[in-house]
């Protein structure tokens, strides 16, 4: 355990999800004595799968944690873009030469293990946890932040030098830090569902396209479930979050798709609906001894497959900030100047690319022929994401 920096001895992470729980590790690495609150009373088999790419991995290697999540994950060979109607293959880029060229994986895992590695290493470094605790506000003076929560209706205060809100794109704390951002929502549903396959010796995550509509694919938990993302195009906003999906509503918006896509749509047992919102970027992410890591300072859309990615590259960077630092705001705010133009960069490319995703008509067939045209050389664009 490194020794705690100068400019803070303590945290407070508002929020247990993936970005505050790499928080929790990544302080602890630093020195940091770390609360978690987390108004969950337990960390539960929650949500569907998520990609994780070279920027993620190379820093959960750097974490020590990289192993573990490795022996649940699937690390897929290859890329397939592929038309949605006739399930003509339009593209394939393989992961290798790019896992070579960044120094780290790619993989597929499911949520809920990735939120485990990270909880068993916080865990292990000795992190603090208040479960069941709903962060309702916060305070912050010249030296000290304070969270209030609560559990059972009773108040709970928990104190430290700095106080990190990541609890989500409709965060209490960024709310608290005069924070006015409103989600936006992306005129799409997101339906989630995991179904059980048998592992393969090739697996691939899958992209079909069609006109207003997309679906992605891909193994996880070892190869033995398969994880499905449909998305389709909703006008009227929807403040839906991990909800019961209707099945229905999915087999109709993909019922002129390629039979391989309407058989495993029917393989899935149940479906969770999210709406999809991102935040425009923020003028600024805190204030004081407080600032703001993953959804809460950035939310984006997961079309770049970027979401957990960011707030792991959020934790990494906030944690060597304070560790070369003698105070603690210029730290924070250090910090917040690094990211920003970086995350703000991704949100503006995943709407982009939400877009492209769901072309129609020409524009539809030009894409196509673009995206055959770069063939495996698919993954290069993105150079600058991977590199970190």
């Amino acid at each position: 355990m490194a020794i705690a920096p100068k400019a803070a001895s303590s945290a407070v992470v508002a929020g247990g999800g993936i970005g505050g729980l790499a928080c929790a590790v990544a302080l602890r690495r630093a020195g940091l004595d770390v609360t978690v609150l987390e108004q969950a009373p337990a960390f539960e088999e929650v949500g569907a799968g998520l990609q994780l790419t070279p920027n993620a991995t190379r820093i959960l290697r750097e974490f020590g944690l990289l192993p573990a999540l490795e022996a649940v994950a699937v690390a897929p060979e290859a890329l397939e873009v592929r038309d949605g109607q006739s399930g003509r293959l339009i593209a394939s880029a393989p992961y290798a030469p790019a896992t070579e060229r960044y120094d780290a994986p790619f993989l597929v895992a499911h949520r809920a293990d990735l939120l485990r590695v990270l909880a068993d290493g916080a865990t292990a470094l000795g992190t603090r946890f208040e479960l069941d605790a709903a962060v309702e506000g916060v305070e912050v003076s010249e030296d000290m932040a304070v969270a209030l929560a609560t559990r059972d209706g009773e108040p709970l205060l928990v104190k430290g030098d700095i106080l990190v809100g990541a609890d989500g794109v409709r965060s209490v704390v960024r709310a608290q830090l005069g924070g006015s951002a409103t989600p936006v929502f992306a005129g799409r549903l997101a339906y989630r569902a995991i179904c059980p396959s048998k592992p393969t010796p090739h697996p691939v995550v899958r992209l079909y396209l069609g006109a207003d509509a997309h679906l992605v694919t891909y193994p996880v938990r070892g190869g033995v479930t398969t994880n499905i993302v449909a998305v389709v195009k909703m006008d009227s906003p929807v403040a839906r979050w991990s909800e019961p999906g209707e099945a229905s509503t999915v087999h109709a918006a993909f019922a002129g798709w390629c039979r391989e896509v309407r058989d495993l749509l029917a393989a899935a047992e149940a479906y969770r609906c999210w709406g999809l919102y991102d935040l425009d970027p923020l003028p600024r992410w805190g204030m004081g001894r407080a600032t703001l890591l993953g959804d809460a300072a950035h939310a984006m859309l997961p079309f770049l497959a970027q979401g957990a990615a960011q707030a792991i590259e959020d934790a990494a960077i906030l944690a060597r900030t304070l560790a070369g630092a003698d105070a603690a705001e210029p730290a924070l705010r250090a910090y917040e100047t690094a990211r920003r133009p970086r995350t703000a960069r991704i949100q503006k490319e995943a709407r982009t690319s939400g877009g492209i995703y769901h072309l129609a008509g020409p524009a539809r067939l030009a894409r196509d022929a673009v995206i055959s045209l770069t063939g495996s050389h698919l993954l290069d664009r993105y150079s600058w994401l991977y590199e970190g």
